[in-house]
């Protein structure tokens, strides 16, 4: 087997050769590349189908989180904390950033 750094260095070449920034194919940069890999005995190459690596198993799909909604208790804390802090910000000069600069209606 080659070493890397000669892998690295046709890998660079051929990206340089085929990219479509550069006017290139893709169908024919991922042909090459694929070509190269098996070449090189690498089988991580990425299939030109999807971006997932060839061989690697398909994505689970995942699942929302499910939504946890806050107790009673947290829900009054939030309320208190959140009068607290327009408490403060109302005192504060209107030169401090942060300051309440409006009254509630």
């Amino acid at each position: 087997m080659p070493p890397p750094s000669d892998y690295a260095a046709r890998r660079r070449a051929v990206i340089r050769q085929y990219h479509p920034d550069v006017g290139g194919d893709p169908q024919a940069l991922h042909r090459e590349l694929a070509r190269l890999d098996r070449e090189f005995g690498r089988t991580t190459g990425v299939d030109p189908g999807t971006s997932r690596p060839t061989g690697a198993a398909p994505r689970a799909s995942a699942s929302p989180r499910p939504r946890v909604r806050p107790t009673s208790r947290m829900r009054r804390l939030r309320r208190s904390t959140v009068r607290t802090i327009d408490a403060v910000r109302a005192k504060l000069p209107r030169s401090v950033p942060g300051a309440k600069r409006y009254f509630e209606i």
